[in-house]
């Protein structure tokens, strides 16, 4: 196999393909307290989120997600990591996120905070074009925190 063929196949991993194609997250909710919306006018991608909270507890979450596969994996990745936690909680894994993307490894007493599964998106790094796709549902999801007191 060529370097170029591994490169490219890190991208697609199998979980990322399997999300793209079948996401568990996808839809719309009833009556979401929060919206958020994070759209790429370069590429295209688009990303709308539903949030129903309970307190700052994330009760359910669901992403309408037109675009590549890395932008739809992506967008359901984070929902089925966000979903049940908090706000902040949300937030500070969105920061960590994009630190594994394009930054330096955040640490976290002392140790570096995993992300799970978010993780196959880690060889983003070293493909700077592709970045966008992964942090775009992040984006709607900062978006539609904006409007939350405290």
């Amino acid at each position: 196999m060529t370097t170029i063929t591994a490169e490219r196949d890190a991208l697609y991993d199998r979980l990322i393909v399997e999300r793209a194609r079948a996401p568990l997250y996808a839809g719309r909710l009833d009556e979401p307290d929060l919206q958020g919306d994070g759209r790429n006018p370069l590429c295209g991608d688009k990303t709308h989120l539903d949030i129903a909270l309970n307190g700052h507890h994330i009760r359910d979450i669901r992403h309408q997600t037109r675009g590549c596969a890395i932008c739809t994996a992506a967008a359901d990745l984070m929902v089925e990591h966000v979903r049940g936690g908090t706000v902040a909680q949300a937030v500070e894994m969105s920061e960590r996120f994009r630190a594994m993307l394009v930054g330096p490894s955040p640490v976290v007493e002392g140790q570096s905070a995993p992300l799970g599964a978010l993780e196959v998106f880690a060889p983003l790094r070293s493909h700077k074009a592709r970045i966008r796709c992964a942090e775009l549902p992040w984006i709607a999801l900062k978006e539609a925190f904006s409007h939350v007191d405290g």
